[in-house]
């Protein structure tokens, strides 16, 4: 008890930021919102991310080609943010800093294009008040890497004027802008420690009107123009950061292939595989999941596609099960193919055993629909347990997974849960273990439990 009451007083020093927005009308049902951020505040919302570039030879006798798929840590679609270019950043602005304050009027020290930011979409809650609630009680310390998501208040007038709460927890993604936030920080961080150099020379023999006081006190009051885009899948957000940097202001075509990888097309990763096999679970009708997945801003669904894409795309990385498949399709194989078969017979099985908490016809929403499998905590852990299936699938000498119809892997895959059916309500149910808000802490628990039961791990 002490533990919980530990976590939930972490949670409550979190900070909520209430951003006025104006709600925009494109070319998309999706919400895309304009705001200005302060400095100080933008860079405790983001984080920074890359791709790592390539190091070795993938035709390195004592390597596997296919390991070219996945050697970073993380597969997000940013380029490597480039030092020489933050410290020009850093050192035009602290010239414009000095305009300012001789009341030059070449003073021109702006960024006046909008930094464009990806946050999830928090959905659950009806009212802010319930948003807010919905943050005290989630079971989470202050390590998770959690997709909380932003909070859109509903607008009932006929105004685009509304607001945007973000929890103060580098929840979203940078998908244009990082060198400018990066460069203002390093300024930022040298005048906090006393350190800013220009060449080899000192501040105050480049500029002697200029304090360390005052610098910090101008970027403290500095604020970025930010397009926020909501519940964006990483492919969205990659496909708009490409267009922005390719099709709309000229830029060296050679980080196309920085951006993607490995990948010089944008629509052969993994990232566009786990997207596009999102959509096929969510309207074909072979798939239980036809109408489950929110893949708009607006409309039904239980989960988002954002949820649902972030959690595939470490199926396809190194070591995983479907490891092979992105290198296999990049290059025009057919191996790819296999994975609706699969996806549609696991969730199928899935249904067949625990159908009492499966959701109503009329339960089409996550506000609607009360149990949790189909929430982000149930399907978070089903997703993970998919690679213990996987394998224990392979490793039957009865069962051929390439060749097996769908009829019978969904009865293959019934077996295997049909062991742990009575379990059902302590898992799933709206009255069991893992009702909480659904945060990746509580998503690996229930994993963590089923495989248990399953015998495929040994300990909790």
């Amino acid at each position: 008890m002490n533990h919980l009451m530990k976590r939930r007083e972490v949670m409550n020093k979190i900070d909520i930021k209430t951003y006025t927005a104006i709600k925009l009308n494109q070319f998309t049902k999706k919400d895309i919102l304009v705001t200005s951020i302060p400095f100080l505040e933008l860079r405790e919302l983001v984080k920074f991310t890359l791709r790592e570039t390539q190091d070795f030879d993938p035709f390195n006798p004592e390597r596997k080609l296919d390991d070219v798929i996945e050697e970073s840590t993380e597969s997000y679609y940013q380029r490597l943010r480039n030092s020489d270019r933050i410290k020009k950043i850093s050192q035009y602005l602290l010239k414009e800093i000095n305009n300012k304050v001789l009341t030059n009027k070449s003073a021109l020290g702006a960024f006046p294009t909008s930094m464009i930011l990806a946050f999830d979409k928090h959905e659950e809650s009806n009212t802010k008040e319930e948003f807010l609630n919905y943050l005290k009680n989630l079971d989470l310390n202050e390590n998770d890497n959690e997709s909380i998501g932003a909070y859109l208040e509903e607008n009932h007038s006929n105004s685009n004027i509304t607001n945007l709460l973000i929890p103060k927890r580098k929840l979203g993604l940078i998908v244009d802008g990082q060198h400018r936030l990066s460069g203002l920080n390093k300024l930022y961080n040298d005048a906090k420690s006393n350190s800013i150099k220009i060449g080899r020379r000192s501040l105050n023999e480049v500029y002697p009107n200029l304090s360390y006081d005052i610098i910090i006190k101008e970027i403290e009051k500095f604020e970025f123009l930010c397009t926020i885009l909501l519940g964006f899948d990483l492919w969205e957000q990659g496909r708009i950061f490409a267009d922005v940097n390719f099709n709309q202001k000229p830029v060296n075509k050679s980080l196309y292939y920085d951006i993607f990888g490995s990948y010089p097309d944008p629509n052969r990763n993994e990232i566009f595989l786990a997207h596009m096999l999102t959509q096929h679970l969510n309207i074909n009708k072979k798939s239980v999941l036809k109408n489950k997945i929110k893949l708009l801003g607006t409309g039904d669904g239980l989960f988002s596609q954002a949820f649902f894409v972030e959690a595939i795309i470490p199926l396809f990385r190194d070591g995983n099960i479907f490891e092979n498949i992105p290198y296999d399709y990049a290059t025009e194989g057919t191996k790819h193919k296999s994975l609706p078969k699969f996806f549609r017979a696991y969730f199928k099985g899935i249904k067949s055993v625990f159908s009492e908490y499966w959701p109503k016809d009329f339960e089409t929403t996550s506000r609607k629909y009360k149990n949790i499998m189909l929430k982000t905590t149930g399907m978070g852990a089903l997703i993970k347990l998919m690679e213990n299936i996987f394998k224990d699938l392979k490793k039957q000498e009865t069962i051929n997974l390439d060749t097996i119809n769908e009829e019978e892997l969904t009865n293959e895959i019934i077996k295997i849960f049909k062991k742990i059916k009575p379990n059902g309500k302590t898992y799933f149910s709206k009255e069991g273990n893992y009702a909480g808000a659904g945060s990746k802490g509580l998503q690996s628990k229930l994993y963590k439990n089923i495989a248990y039961d399953l015998g495929y791990i040994k300990s909790i």
